[in-house]
């Protein structure tokens, strides 16, 4: 049997009005794309059964992961063994960069459903505001669930004929890039999907607040949510201002700064000093584990959401005591907002050739 959703777990409604409410602690689902893949067939299926039997409810996935088909088995594996329903889940998934063209959305949210073997997702993202070349899937993905290894979203090597980031420094544009698709025809053939209960809820990852802005000047469909690198050394105070304006959830990823991308020398959110004093007055250890404990009750105390990826089953039962291990005073608060440093562990330009963040 699996555990329940912990009563004291924090959760939020969504400003469209669907009545399930979304756990502000959920399980991040990336160990890589198709180049940089660590995982092994079969552990992304065990790492949700382990997360769902520990009680918890909310998965963020995404069909670049590549293994929403793995997410599908488990979810309905635990369906199945009547540990959960699927109302009592919350699944989200997230548009791929080459399906932006209006004519493609809909074709990647059904191969997303296909995979997850559910007939709609609670929530759906733009997961990057940048639309790149369309990139066929394989005839026998579109028929069962998986991807083929042939499948290579990223680079666009098969239609382009080359790996961008190999090419001279400076060309412009990168082959893998449409340049003739806006956010805002991506939004419209994403808000027809949502009207066709195909998603309950739609949003946005990665949007700072001037392109959030022109997103809303162009819709009358507010994203629910907005997705974004979020940890104390990158506290996006600026956006979450201007989705509480415009009461949109604020959802961070890497909140306790990314492990994937951290690099040998750089600074360590687990490992600042000040987080590790606040987990020990509050009867936490100095670790790892007590400083984690410390960085998601900051996030969901100031009202944002969020889905740390772990693939161990202690880390998982500690995230879900969110909310009820401690609360954070108002000398916390203040020591932890003097660690800011707009710091982003994720850097795009490295992936898609474009420097995201100035």
């Amino acid at each position: 049997m699996a555990a329940p959703q912990p009563e004291t777990l924090p959760t939020v409604l969504l400003n469209t009005g669907y009545e399930k409410r979304m756990p502000m602690i959920g399980l991040g689902t990336f160990t890589g794309t198709r180049y940089t893949q660590k995982a092994k067939p079969g552990d992304m299926k065990e790492n949700v059964l382990k997360w769902i039997k520990a009680g918890g409810r909310m998965l963020d996935c995404a069909q670049n992961y590549l293994n929403e088909a793995e997410i599908g088995e488990a979810v309905k594996e635990a369906i199945d063994n009547g540990w959960v329903t699927r109302d009592e889940m919350w699944i989200s998934s997230k548009l791929n960069n080459p399906y932006h063209r209006k004519e493609h959305v809909k074709q990647a949210l059904k191969k997303t459903l296909l995979d997850l073997q559910v007939d709609y997702v609670d929530l759906y993202l733009m997961h990057w505001p940048t639309a790149f070349v369309y990139v066929p899937f394989e005839d026998d993905d579109l028929e069962k669930p998986g991807l083929s290894m042939e499948y290579e979203p990223d680079q666009c090597s098969k239609v382009t004929g080359v790996k961008w980031n190999e090419l001279e420094e400076g060309e412009w544009p990168p082959p893998h890039l449409d340049m003739k698709v806006t956010i805002h025809e991506t939004w419209a053939a994403m808000v027809e999907c949502y009207k066709e209960g195909l998603v309950k809820n739609i949003g946005v990852c990665n949007t700072q607040v001037q392109l959030l802005h022109e997103l809303l000047c162009g819709t009358d469909v507010k994203p629910a949510v907005v997705q974004h690198e979020a940890h104390p050394y990158c506290q996006q105070w600026g956006l979450l201002k201007y989705c509480k304006m415009n009461n949109i959830q604020l959802q961070a990823y890497s909140p306790l700064g990314y492990g994937e991308f951290v690099g040998k020398d750089e600074i360590k959110v687990l490992q600042h000093p000040v987080l590790q004093q606040i987990a020990v007055k509050h009867g936490l250890e100095p670790n790892p584990g007590g400083v984690a404990a410390v960085c998601l009750q900051w996030c969901t105390q100031r009202g944002v959401a969020t889905m740390p990826m772990t693939l161990h089953e202690s880390e998982m039962i500690g995230n879900l005591k969110t909310g009820s291990q401690l609360t954070l005073d108002a000398d916390d608060l203040a020591e932890i907002k003097k660690l800011d440093k707009a710091y982003h562990y994720l850097r795009p330009e490295q992936w898609y050739g474009l420097p995201y963040w100035d």
